[in-house]
């Protein structure tokens, strides 16, 4: 119907501002290009009427022809948004044949008695002014059902070419409709999962602190000052899927800072990340469930404890992160059963696929000198150009 795709609490002006937007066209555009149009018609019908004199030797008939023509079109033109609007206000009502086929008789016989009228007003006051004399239109009780035969073709045409357009607007609005509510749906999906893993973060990073707590008070008492650097600098960028690797480098390292103070020696972290690459977009909090995946599944229990080593670099389009380690790997594990191990990894994947859709790759292997290696591929983007991209 041809008001479903509009807010019910739109008004009927609004309407027929959005309805003169057909296929992305503006109000004026649509006039201006039906102004062409008629304009076109009235050349057309004039060179036809004007021509057929000449076959016929009649001279002297070109003012008139003019005159005759550009009235009738003209005419036409001016009534034409009462038509569309009579068309437009039963357009929404279900579809009854008999009532509606005898609404749009009415209509069209409205519009010819409309038209005949001002065709003949325009062309009395016309014809004086112009020096063709006065204009004899003859007996008008005839001049109307004669008329009506080629108005209400003119009705017809008019009426449904507006449906069809409606049609297509409709199907237009339907589509982004469905598309902005996919998008909406996307995006609640990203802020859920965002959200699930801050929680998730704040409980595990609590509890290495309790750990610690009663065998070393001061380490507590560091690791609490850090978290609270932390958890500032991860509120600091809350409403934003993305952020700067700087930011990103930023808490990942206040994080296993806290770590350090429980692992101390046992745990080891190196830094390759290619130079200039600082304001490239990162998904936020993307490296932390990484290391932290690294600690909990893969700290040996002997004292050799665990290297971690944090790669970021760019491949032509396309921005990799690398996060390995030296623990016990994941075995013989399937690597598809491997990354639905726990809420981070599965929480990054579905984080990557909301953001990049096809774009992005996410791949958990052994290392061959053991260990595990987590390898994230998206595409790379800089912060100032970036606009988020929600498939």
């Amino acid at each position: 119907m041809a008001d479903e795709a509009f807010p019910r609490n739109k008004s009927r002006k609004q309407k027929d501002a959005d309805r003169a937007e057909y296929l992305g066209f503006t109000r004026v555009q649509v006039w201006g290009t039906l102004f062409l149009v008629y304009t076109a018609a009235f050349f057309l019908l004039f060179n036809y009427r004007y021509l057929d004199d000449l076959a016929r030797q009649r001279m002297g008939t070109l003012g008139m022809r003019l005159l005759e023509e550009s009235t009738g079109s003209y005419t036409a033109f001016v009534l034409l948004p009462l038509v569309l609007w009579w068309a437009g206000f039963y357009v929404v009502r279900p579809v009854r044949w008999i009532p509606t086929v005898a609404l749009h008789i009415s209509g069209a016989v409205g519009f010819s008695a409309a038209h005949t009228t001002l065709m003949a007003m325009s062309r009395w006051l016309i014809a004086p002014v112009v020096g063709l004399g006065s204009y004899d239109y003859g007996i008008m009780r005839f001049r109307y059902p004669m008329e009506f035969s080629v108005d209400f073709l003119f009705y017809t045409i008019t009426v449904a070419t507006f449906y069809l357009f409606e049609r297509l607007r409709i199907a237009q609005a339907q589509q982004l409709a469905a598309a902005e509510l996919q998008t909406e749906l996307a995006e609640a999906q990203l802020e859920n999962l965002r959200l699930q893993l801050q929680p998730h973060f704040l409980f595990n990073t609590l509890n290495t602190i309790s750990s610690v707590m009663y065998e070393d008070v001061r380490a507590a008492d560091a690791m609490v000052t850090q978290l609270s650097d932390l958890l500032r600098l991860t509120l600091r960028t809350a409403n934003s899927h993305e952020i700067r690797l700087s930011q990103e480098l930023q808490i990942t390292r206040l994080y296993l800072d806290i770590m350090q103070k429980r692992f101390e020696d046992k745990l080891r972290v190196t830094y390759v990340v290619d130079a200039g690459l600082e304001d490239s977009l990162v998904p936020q909090l993307i490296l932390q469930p990484l290391v932290e995946n690294s600690l909990r599944h893969g700290l040996k229990e002997s004292a050799a404890g665990i290297d971690i080593s944090i790669g970021v670099k760019r491949e032509n389009a396309s921005l990799i992160l690398r996060v390995a380690d030296t623990g016990i790997g994941i075995g013989a594990v399937n690597p598809e059963a491997a990354l639905n191990r726990g809420l981070g990894l599965a929480n990054i994947r579905g984080r990557l696929e909301q953001l990049y859709g096809a774009g992005q790759e996410f791949s958990i292997a052994n290392r061959t000198a053991g260990g595990t290696e987590v390898t994230l591929r998206f595409p790379f983007h800089l912060a100032e150009t970036s606009a988020q991209i929600l498939r």
